[in-house]
């Protein structure tokens, strides 16, 4: 099926839910780009706000158990902001 003149399809999602990714709810094997970002589910990080460090470092690590997994899978971490809120991974090249 063709699109209309002058229209463009929707474009996939760049930033992803940690929680998703561990789940299987989000799987990244066919997508289109090389860059995404993982950050939290916006209830986890409502919990942080309420649980102080404990919290934070809850939120921390589901973030970068998602990054170990997607590392399994084809992916690299390129950078985590300094709260650890949000990663920047990119799809490794192939070689």
């Amino acid at each position: 099926m063709t699109n209309p003149a002058g229209t463009m399809p929707p474009r996939p999602d760049r930033l992803f839910v940690a929680d998703d990714i561990l789940s299987g709810r989000v799987r990244l094997d066919a997508y289109p780009f090389r860059y995404i970002l993982i950050g939290s589910s916006p209830s986890r990080a409502v919990g942080v706000a309420f649980g102080g460090r404990s919290g934070a470092n809850a939120m921390i690590d589901v973030i970068l158990t998602a990054v170990e997994f997607l590392e399994d899978h084809g992916w690299e971490l390129v950078s985590i902001d300094q709260g650890g809120t949000v990663a920047c991974m990119r799809r490794a090249p192939r070689r």
